[in-house]
């Protein structure tokens, strides 16, 4: 498995971007059939992390150096949100989503359901997240020590992690969880009315 989020790009000036299996370079090569040969060209690997980071795998005899492959996917998506958002939007294989290494909400746009898992396990708020309506499979949202500002999807195939959660003051279920509910953090239920949607 590839880091999140994989691409291939071509090591021209151009440098067009392709993804598919944001965690599979293979999977995505396999989709566009973009294997290196001479009648379709070359494809290179890389990767846009939610930390930020970017780094573009080129060969020496490229017309492109890593630093310049680097630079021109920097310019077209600026933060990690930006790429992201356009990732799913190009073309994704809706499977799980592995974002652990985001601590912000801020610009990302999530798509309406998600097939697998969904780790944000790095967010310490809420705020500015919109979650799917529907996760197939697990949830973690173990940073959260709040849940101000928070709305659950309606249902989640898999486990729910909510373990940092030191209230459930304003907290809201989903109508279905298939797996188990992580609430370990909470502290005191005074006061706190924690609901489930009909």
């Amino acid at each position: 498995m590839c880091k999140m989020a994989s691409f291939i790009f071509g090591p021209t000036e151009a440098m067009p971007v392709r993804t598919w299996a944001l965690t599979d370079h293979s999977a995505t090569r396999d989709h566009y059939r973009a294997r290196d040969d001479a009648s379709r060209g070359a494809w290179r690997e890389g990767h846009y992390l939610p930390s930020g980071e970017v780094s573009c795998r080129v060969l020496d005899t490229d017309s492109i150096t890593s630093a310049q492959a680097e630079a021109c996917v920097r310019a077209r998506w600026p933060r990690f949100a930006d790429f992201l958002t356009w990732a799913l939007a190009e073309g994704w294989d809706g499977g799980g989503l592995y974002l652990g290494g985001l601590t912000s909400a801020e610009g990302l746009t999530l798509p309406k359901s998600i097939g697998g898992w969904l780790d944000l396990g790095g967010l310490t708020s809420a705020e500015g997240l919109t979650l799917p309506k529907s996760v197939g499979g697990w949830l973690d949202l173990r940073g959260l020590t709040s849940a101000e500002g928070l709305t659950l999807p309606q249902s989640v195939g898999g486990s729910l992690y909510l373990g940092r959660l030191t209230s459930a003051k304003g907290l809201t279920l989903p109508k279905s969880i298939g797996g188990w509910l992580d609430l370990s953090g909470l502290t005191s239920t005074e006061k706190a009315r924690v609901t489930r949607r009909r």
